[in-house]
């Protein structure tokens, strides 16, 4: 009970930090400055440009990370365990520094000049892609670990393949887990800033995500503009996250 009283004022104290930088942000705009950002072309552009990289970004994120949990969640010995650590990596590294060694392999290795990847909307997917990845690889891990591997055996001794045994006892036991990963890696993708930057070069209205936007704005001087943005990314993922609650109690 102690624990769980130190645990909820902590909760607490961090909710009231994040409301009180959310107030002094908005203190410095105005809701006329709100609504300036909103029919802005350029933010608009820049929100449009995220959307549609994260969502491939996430999609690759999905098609790869879903299998390699299951895999890593499955096998712990060998290669398993090197793999775990290795895909921990872009979890700890600075962005930049993963989006400055994508840019130097398709430089070295001459793909840019085949592919056009650096400087392109291709580039902004790809270095989202290495950085949302490791969220739904280890977030599929964690919810493939709490099924017990038991319950696709039984379901295959009834008769079930392979594949129909795990969808409907394994998958569907640690969906949850898995669409958690999923939407993280969506937000991530969404808010990643450093190797967008280095590979996509964050050339505006052209592969202008919203982060880039708002550092723009403020290093040209435009503090308002670049505050007004930040908030209605604020407002903006707190709708996602509650959008995605409300799924899980739906299903629920």
């Amino acid at each position: 009970m102690k624990f769980t009283k130190v645990a909820s004022l902590i909760t607490f104290v961090l909710f009231l930090l994040i409301l009180v930088l959310i107030l002094f942000s908005l203190k410095e705009i105005s809701i006329l400055q709100l609504k300036e950002i909103i029919s802005d072309n350029e933010f608009l552009n820049a929100v449009a440009f995220g959307f549609f990289t994260a969502s491939i970004a996430t999609f690759f994120s999905s098609f790869f990370g879903i299998p390699a949990g299951y895999y890593l969640a499955r096998q712990r010995k060998g290669v398993a365990n090197f793999l775990d650590v290795f895909f921990d990596v872009p979890l700890i590294i600075p962005p930049l520094v993963v989006g400055v060694l994508i840019l130097n392999f398709f430089n070295a290795s001459l793909l840019n000049k085949f592919f056009n990847i650096i400087f392109t909307l291709k580039g902004a997917v790809i270095a989202q892609f290495f950085i949302s990845f490791p969220f739904t690889l280890k977030s599929s891990k964690s919810a493939f670990e709490l099924v017990p591997p038991i319950y696709e055996r039984i379901a295959m001794t009834l008769g079930a393949g392979y594949f129909r045994s795990f969808y409907d006892t394994t998958f569907k036991l640690a969906f949850r887990g898995i669409f958690a990963g999923v939407m993280l890696s969506w937000l991530r993708s969404f808010g990643e800033f450093g190797a967008t930057l280095m590979v996509a070069g964050g050339i505006p209205g052209k592969t202008e995500n919203v982060p880039i936007n708002i550092y723009l704005n403020m290093t040209e001087g435009n503090f308002q503009k670049g505050i007004a943005a930040s908030v209605l990314t604020i407002i903006f993922a707190c709708f996602v996250i509650m959008f995605v609650k409300i799924i899980f109690k739906y299903r629920r």
